[in-house]
């Protein structure tokens, strides 16, 4: 039976008797599966008029407010369900994702840690306190959690991810390259990873290494513009022109016209002792200016220099 006709069926039953408050505890959690939010709030509104001390019908209805983007709501149906269950650790970290939300930062890593009391194996609420301390800005504490979350599951490549990236602000790379790797042997195609890699083996010096991993990165994320920004830079900067020009059309086909492309590609054709094709592209990239990161200022100052050599 498909949901729709379990849908009507349900319907038909409440219809027939609107006692039947089995039948409409069940329409109210498939529309919300179905994406019914509003439909479903009203069940279970309606519902926890009659079971006052049901604390399954209030978290329910948190995370109908939840997915109808009314997180002050949700936030006070979750305190009522974790008055009725205080020991349920579904409702105390749903309460602490809430809090997060709002801004209430303190309150969100009160909730997680009381998480963490209920069940001191619970990698999400270590790895989501380890977010709240990336926030914060505190690199030593988020690390703590991440290894945290790893050590109960080590098959959560997000928590090794995020370990290191914490580990190359805190200047430990080697351990920032060891996590990335571990982030690909759980999950290959996380192009990411390559990418940050990539970003480590290129301020390390390590071109072969960085252009590896750029072009591992793009093979798996055939958008990524920064990918191909800074594999065209490498190919410049090893006197490789012609290739960053390659680069750089290819990412023109597969990219909308771009202010950065255009002007990578000028600086291509400067290499090149190509003026017409610099003045072509440093007049597309002006024209592109809601996507150009360089200065402005800069480009007509080019712009003009080059105009004079023609």
């Amino acid at each position: 039976m498909s949901d729709f006709e379990l849908l009507e069926n349900l319907k038909n039953t409440i219809e027939a008797d609107p006692t039947n408050f089995q039948a409409r505890r069940e329409l109210a959690i498939l529309c919300m599966d179905m994406g019914y939010e509003k439909v479903a709030l009203n069940q279970f509104s309606s519902l926890s008029q009659i079971f006052t001390e049901d604390a399954d019908i209030f978290f329910n209805i948190g995370i109908c407010w939840e997915k109808l983007k009314n997180d002050k709501m949700a936030l006070k149906a979750y305190q009522r369900a974790i008055e009725l269950k205080p020991n349920e650790i579904d409702y105390v970290f749903n309460l602490a994702l809430v809090y997060e939300k709002l801004g209430d930062l303190e309150q969100a890593k009160y909730q997680f840690k009381k998480a963490i009391c209920i069940d001191p194996e619970d990698y999400n609420s270590f790895f989501c306190i380890g977010c709240i301390f990336v926030k914060e800005g505190d690199n030593q504490n988020a690390i703590k959690c991440f290894k945290k979350a790893i050590q109960y599951n080590y098959s959560d490549y997000f928590a090794h991810f995020y370990l290191a990236q914490e580990y190359k602000k805190a200047g430990n790379i080697e351990l920032a390259i060891d996590e990335y790797n571990k982030v690909l042997e759980l999950s290959p195609d996380y192009a990411w990873a390559n990418f940050n890699l990539a970003q480590i083996y290129y301020e390390k010096g390590e071109t072969t290494l960085a252009i590896r991993n750029l072009e591992t990165s793009l093979s798996k994320n055939k958008k990524d513009l920064e990918a191909y920004k800074i594999l065209a830079k490498i190919h410049l900067q090893l006197g490789n022109p012609e290739v960053a020009k390659e680069i750089l059309l290819h990412a023109l086909e597969v990219l909308d016209e771009n202010g950065d492309i255009f002007y990578a590609l000028s600086k291509c054709e400067e290499k090149l002792g190509n003026i017409k094709g610099r003045l072509e592209y440093l007049e597309k990239a002006i024209t592109c200016a809601t996507t150009l990161t360089y200065n402005m200022r800069t480009l007509t100052n080019e712009l003009k220099k080059c105009q004079k050599l023609i």
